[in-house]
């Protein structure tokens, strides 16, 4: 019974001491640290864990509630982002390609004015813009699509229709 008592003591004191720097000044003047103090000199218990440091896992909750709503979390950042990156690509990527059919072509005529143009064909592919002696040249390029392969260019002066060309593509 004296021996188990004896043996809890020592587990008591061993487990108190566990991880407990002592230091110390030792005969020739050159300080020292060990885990045990020396036998008859004098020794500062040192500090092992720096201050103002807390461990991670007292910040991180672990229950089941808190871990749902980490997972909710990073379900909806990882939601955000590939929204994010689907924008980025729309915005990348250039508009198709409208084209003008033939029978939108042939109902076009000079002198139309620049609204019934666009009422009628639609916005154009590509448009250019020029100042020419204080008039200005607008030309629209419809250009080919795949069921019609034709460029049509029609040229605006003063609003209104001035130039229809349509040219095969090669």
């Amino acid at each position: 019974m004296v021996q188990r008592w004896a043996l809890l003591l020592a587990l008591a004191m061993s487990g108190a001491a566990w991880g407990q720097a002592y230091k110390w000044i030792d005969e020739r003047g050159v300080t020292t640290y060990g885990e045990r103090p020396p036998a008859g000199r004098p020794a500062k218990p040192v500090a092992t864990q720096p201050y103002g440091v807390e461990s991670d896992d007292l910040k991180e909750c672990h229950t089941i509630l808190c871990q749902g709503e980490r997972l909710e979390a990073e379900k909806q950042r990882a939601v955000r982002e590939q929204a994010e990156r689907a924008e980025a690509y729309r915005a990348a990527a250039t508009a198709p390609v409208r084209g003008m059919d033939f029978a939108v072509f042939i109902r076009l005529q000079t002198g139309m004015s620049e609204g019934e143009l666009l009422l009628r064909a639609g916005k154009p592919d590509h448009e250019s813009t020029e100042n020419i002696r204080h008039d200005i040249v607008k030309t629209y390029y419809y250009l080919p699509t795949s069921a019609d392969p034709f460029i049509t260019a029609i040229t605006l002066r003063g609003g209104r229709i001035a130039n229809i060309e349509r040219t095969r593509k090669f």
